[in-house]
């Protein structure tokens, strides 16, 4: 498969030639006034362009330099550097828009797309996160998430993202069609949409969802708008929208009768027999027969999770409100709960009557064997999710136990005069020369001796020569923990959380390291002011 540079090179020649081509041809037929005409055009043309941009770059500028903690104007200004294509002044301000505003939601969305435009998918992934937990009702968000997994060849994790995307907005058509493409492409992978058609450059707004920089407040980017986008907003301003008068209720009924006659809107475009249950599952939906309905879903996601993706219509929540009471009203109806509770996300809820259900039918003739794999499949996970959530805080505490009983230790060894002679911690030129083994084991002797401070240092002359080490990261963030813990140095607290977010970031997902830098930073973000 040939790389990215390697086809852009081979672009490049290409539109070499074919002007070559073009040059020869005036030139023979003596059209050299045309040519001149061309040449001047193109020029004009991308000197009033680069100087508009730099003229908006100059203006921010100055706004920054009369008050450097203007956000809107960071934002505009990494606005500028994106459509001028120089991505690496983009990134610089967008990282000074977190470092006034760390909860910054369009800085962290912003930064994603530009890493997925660069090929660093882990750094866009880590920032459609943030972007996510900090605005969980962006549907722009999970849709550039599924963008960014196709590009990895993820496909699942895109169909999955595309399917939040259409459950936050049932009408974002750009997450639909890229599902659709996912579906119909069979085997092989359907070309990404570039990125004017896809996930464009977006700004705030008024109503917390994204929108295309320089479209009016409001209006939902479309394929053409977004090709527009960057020329408009250089030659006019947009003017804002009005705000929509509130939709009658009559009116609103009318439009779902509506949509309910079009009922391809309600299917899915997958083939195959599970396909079939499911659009049969959308047609008693449509015909309001609830437990049909449930009936044919729950077999159907069943059979291929994939389906979890497809846009279920409103049926989850229908089936939670016709079995809350009473799930005993249809066969199953507390297994039929207790999974549509898991589906919606919800484990703990869900628990208890999966539990329930396996209870009931306690191996009685006639059981759907599936319907048991399925409850003791989930409940497997829960109780596994337990097991290692009270093994991380069973490591946490025996290791607070520790710090502390040695802190009483050495405090009582200086109040009898009896502790012995520390030995001094290494050099900076002696811990230069040692491998990460030795510092980690410098670093464990002079924490056991309480000795945090010497510790600390240590760890840093360490990582000074070895930055990107995981065990050095996961030592120095320990100590600064115990400093925040044993001193209430809050420095120490930042310095910890700065580091577990580092961990976060470089470790494996599902790693040891992963999951207790996440719980760490979870843990620290309570305490540290």
């Amino acid at each position: 498969m040939e790389t990215k540079k390697q086809q852009l090179n081979f672009l490049s020649k290409r539109a070499e030639s074919n002007f070559a081509l073009i040059l020869y041809r005036l030139v023979n037929t003596g059209s050299f006034f045309v040519l001149a005409v061309c040449f001047c055009l193109l020029f004009h043309a991308s000197s009033i362009e680069a100087s508009i941009n730099a003229g908006k770059i100059y203006q921010l500028q100055q706004r920054l330099i009369d008050n450097p903690r203007d956000i809107e104007a960071h934002l505009n200004l990494a606005m500028e550097y994106s459509l001028a294509n120089n991505f690496v002044k983009a990134v610089e301000a967008y990282f000074m828009v977190l470092r006034i505003d760390p909860d910054n939601f369009h800085a962290y969305n912003n930064l994603g797309i530009l890493y997925k435009k660069s090929g660093q998918y882990r750094d866009s992934l880590h920032c459609y996160k943030q972007a996510e937990r900090l605005n969980p009702d962006s549907y722009w968000v999970p849709y550039n998430m599924g963008l960014c997994y196709e590009s990895m060849g993820r496909m699942q994790e895109a169909r999955e993202s595309y399917g939040r995307a259409l459950s936050l907005n049932p009408s974002f058509t750009q997450a639909l069609q890229r599902l659709r493409a996912l579906s119909e492409s069979g085997e092989s992978v359907p070309p990404l949409p570039g990125l004017e058609e896809s996930q464009i450059y977006l700004v705030d707004s008024a109503t917390g969802q994204p929108r295309a920089y320089g479209q009016p407040e409001g209006a939902t980017p479309s394929a053409d708008q977004a090709k527009l986008a960057k020329v408009d907003n250089k030659t006019a301003p947009q003017k804002v929208a009005p705000a929509p008068a509130p939709e009658k209720i009559s009116d609103r009924l009318q439009k779902e009768r509506e949509i309910r006659k079009e009922g391809a809107a309600y299917r899915t475009s997958r083939k195959g027999p599970v396909a079939s249950i499911f659009n049969q599952a959308m047609e008693a939906l449509d015909s309001d027969n609830i437990e049909r309905a449930l009936e044919l879903y729950v077999s159907c996601i069943i059979a291929e999770r994939d389906f979890l993706a497809e846009p279920e219509n409103g049926l989850i929540r229908k089936g939670l409100e016709h079995l809350k009471d009473r799930p005993n009203r249809m066969p199953n109806g507390i297994f039929y709960r207790g999974l549509l509770i898991y589906i919606s996300g919800n484990l703990d809820l869900a628990v208890p009557d999966l539990k329930n259900f396996l209870a009931s039918v306690g191996g009685k003739p006639g059981t759907n064997s599936q319907f048991v794999s399925e409850a003791g499949r989930i409940i497997e996970r829960y109780e596994a999710d337990i097991a290692a959530r009270e093994a991380l805080a069973k490591e946490k505490a025996d290791a607070l136990a520790a710090a502390r009983a040695a802190a009483v230790a050495s405090a009582q060894n200086s109040s009898t005069g009896t502790e012995d002679t520390d030995k001094a911690r290494p050099s900076d030129f002696v811990l230069k020369r040692m491998n990460v083994d030795q510092i980690i084991e410098e670093a464990d002797r002079l924490s056991r001796e309480s000795r945090l401070n010497d510790a600390v240092a240590v760890l840093e002359t360490g990582l000074s020569s070895e930055p990107d080490d995981l065990r050095l990261l996961m030592k120095s963030a320990n100590a600064y923990t115990d400093m925040l813990l044993l001193k209430g140095d809050q420095e120490a607290g930042k310095m910890a959380l700065a580091r577990f977010e580092k961990v976060f970031a470089k470790a494996p997902e599902n790693s040891r390291e992963w999951a207790v830098s996440q719980e760490m930073i979870t843990e620290l973000k309570k305490r540290v002011r």
